[in-house]
């Protein structure tokens, strides 16, 4: 059975890291240091209202109409990459892992379906019951951060076994780039950029479209990233936000759920004043909205298929998943 996790900012958050985009804005107002025309203007345009990486993608996307100047810009572009990679590498270097933090990961990462609830345990058993014991996971994160392989006591990812020989992680993609290397802030297509000029300027784009940018710096990650989705039968979404500027991935996840019948997507959601345990009758409104949320996402409007898709999503809200 083909597992694929794809990790965004809610992993570094549940191991207590500061990695959210209202703390490297704080970060930004905080510090004193000269710098740019539009990196000064960015600091007010771009508020900590953003709670999402991807809110303030989305918004860099519009700040671009604050310039004409493709070389002022592309100054600007490498000036807030210096900036986030500091901040992120000085909230990396508070993080230690222990090896039962090791452990638990590994357990969860090869039973994607334990934190599920006992009836939907069931539903996801009568789709995966025909695979073999063999499990191969696949790991595309969207962080920046070293933070999984702190985790797995590695410094570059090497193919290994966890658990017992059937369970192997075969692979780990930073989609997004990753620390002391080029890392790529920006959106998922030019109609997300408002300077109509700059949705010319190859250059330019190269910078801000996420894709063309992998393109740019011969980074093939994006299209075995692309495969491994292609193959999967199990998808696990765990702290991402399902966000605009990734738009291209949460599609390719709704075309495979419409090509064929062998997937299955499990989203865990982060939402601590909505369920309490003595209101537990609530998690069924809430996975209605969840299913309605990620179907929309994932640009799956066919209504002959819409029954058929949400039973084969499942949703878990306020598990200890990948944390001690």
């Amino acid at each position: 059975m083909n597992i694929v996790y794809i990790l965004g900012n809610g992993l570094d958050k549940a191991q207590g890291l500061a990695t959210g985009y209202p703390d490297f804005y704080n970060y930004l107002l905080s510090d004193s240091t000269e710098c740019s025309r539009l990196l000064k203007i960015m600091k007010e345009y771009i508020s900590d209202d953003n709670e999402l990486w991807s809110d303030m993608e989305e918004a860099l996307g519009n700040f671009t109409e604050m310039s004409k100047d493709s070389v002022e810009f592309e100054q600007f572009y490498y000036e807030l990459s210096d900036y986030l990679q500091n901040y992120l590498n000085q909230e990396e270097a508070k993080f230690t892992s222990s090896k039962e933090l090791k452990d638990k990961f590994e357990i969860d990462l090869a039973a994607p379906n334990r934190h599920l609830g006992e009836i939907d345990k069931q539903r996801f058993s009568s789709y995966t019951r025909k695979y073999t014991q063999n499990k191969d996971i696949s790991i595309i994160t969207l962080n920046y951060t070293n933070t999984i392989e702190t985790i797995l006591s590695m410094t570059d990812f090497k193919e290994k076994s966890i658990i017992n020989s059937s369970i192997v992680l075969r692979s780990l993609y930073h989609l997004h780039g990753r620390l002391g290397d080029s890392i790529i802030i920006g959106v998922d297509n030019d109609a997300q950029i408002a300077n109509l000029s700059f949705r010319e300027n190859e250059d330019i784009k190269d910078l801000l479209l996420k894709e063309q940018s992998n393109r740019a710096m011969q980074n093939i990650g994006q299209y075995k990233c692309e495969q491994i989705i292609n193959n999967a039968q199990v998808i696990v979404l765990f702290g991402v936000s399902l966000g605009e500027t990734d738009a291209r991935w949460w599609q390719l996840i709704g075309e495979n759920l419409m090509r064929r019948n062998d997937l299955v997507v499990i989203e865990h959601l982060y939402l601590p004043d909505a369920v309490r345990s003595t209101r537990r009758q609530k998690l069924g409104s809430l996975d209605r909205s969840a299913t309605r949320r990620l179907l929309r996402k994932m640009n799956i409007t066919d209504i002959g298929r819409i029954e058929d898709i949400a039973n084969r999503l499942f949703f878990v809200f306020n598990s200890d998943a990948f944390r001690l």
